[in-house]
């Protein structure tokens, strides 16, 4: 951040605004976001979009394999993203400077945590719950014999507390604009592991269960 200073239309000089991005200038064209052209980056969700519309493959035209692909790639998308903002965590940590990335950070591995339990859905029944609970999606998959449930079990219900109604990491207040209930206290690095964990154990157990017993059929 930088003082830019602001003139009259005589030139003398009026004040002057603490930038949050000294980067992009007064003058800075905005630029048109979507494109039909190359572009450098390209994600899986695009380029799914683009097999299907290409017509390469017939799976490709069933909507519950072609939902499946994108949830589980956006599930690690999300997921890496987190480890990324990790990284810059653990740079400042111990600096005693305000983190930036933390809030932000467990919100993508909350997210990456429901898309996982709405991959497992579609596995085992073909649909997804039209919620963002975690605890309700994680109800509804009912795996309770799965290998590790309880501790699985436990960081649901973790993270549930930790953003109970889809507010805490999305908005800060309440739709009343009031302070919330939760105290946004929590140990990132244990989040990220926990949810590793999780990742490896319902896609071992649980996903791969109910893919290779559909092909079976």
């Amino acid at each position: 951040m930088s003082m830019r200073p602001r003139y009259d239309e005589s030139g003398k000089i009026i004040g002057a605004h603490n930038m949050i991005f000294d980067d992009i200038s007064d003058q800075y064209k905005m630029q048109r976001v979507l494109i039909d052209k190359d572009i450098q980056e390209i994600s899986y969700t695009v380029f799914m979009k683009q097999l299907r519309d290409a017509k390469v493959a017939e799976e490709f035209e069933d909507n519950n394999y072609y939902s499946r692909e994108v949830i589980s790639h956006l599930a690690i998308d999300y997921l890496y993203s987190a480890l990324f903002l990790q990284k810059g965590i653990a740079e400042k940590r111990g600096k005693n400077v305000l983190s930036l990335y933390m809030i932000p950070c467990a919100y993508l591995c909350k997210h990456s945590v429901e898309l996982k339990i709405k991959e497992c859905l579609l596995e085992k029944y073909g649909e997804v719950e039209n919620t963002h609970s975690l605890a309700k999606l994680w109800n509804r998959l009912d795996e309770k014999s799965v290998l590790h449930y309880e501790k699985l079990n436990s960081f649901i219900q973790e993270l549930e507390t930790i953003d109970k109604n889809e507010m805490a990491l999305r908005y800060g207040v309440s739709v009343k604009l009031e302070p919330l209930q939760e105290d946004f206290i929590f140990d990132i690095d244990a989040l990220l592991n926990n949810t590793k964990f999780f990742f490896n154990v319902v896609d071992e157990f649980i996903i791969c269960k109910y893919r290779y017993k559909q092909k079976e059929k």
